[in-house]
């Protein structure tokens, strides 16, 4: 199947398609014509892919970590402990980025309180 044909059985840009195949994600094949040549299990695997940077992974993270890619299967079909490991490391990081988001927020509403108790007339007394 053609770029265009991949691009519109799985939402995904050409774009981003060539860009996935560059990193090595895909391995389209090349013609005479040069045009780049998928097959049908492509479909699954550019969909696997957005199914990880929807979760928050990062091509280079999903290119290097995830086992199914550099396995060069197009499922899940890697040893279950990798996959484990692969994403208990994503949830301390998502873990993390909430903890440190909270602390932001408390330190906004209370940055947020202080100026509110220092408005005089509208404006911030520049003696607060």
């Amino acid at each position: 199947m053609r770029i265009g044909q991949l691009a519109s059985a799985t939402g995904v840009s050409a774009r981003a398609i060539r860009h996935y195949d560059g990193l090595g994600l895909l391995t389209a094949a090349r013609g005479d014509n040069r045009y780049r040549a998928f097959q049908a299990e492509d479909v699954e695997r550019v969909k696997l892919i957005q199914l990880f940077l929807g979760a928050g992974f990062k091509l280079d993270e999903i290119r290097e970590r995830v086992p199914c890619f550099r396995y060069g299967h197009a499922t899940l079909g890697a040893p279950v402990e990798e996959v484990r490991a692969l994403y208990a490391r994503k949830i301390a990081d998502v873990n993390a980025q909430i903890t440190a988001l909270q602390r932001l927020r408390a330190k906004l509403e209370t940055d947020a309180r202080h100026l509110e108790a220092q408005a005089v007339g509208g404006q911030v007394s520049p003696t607060g």
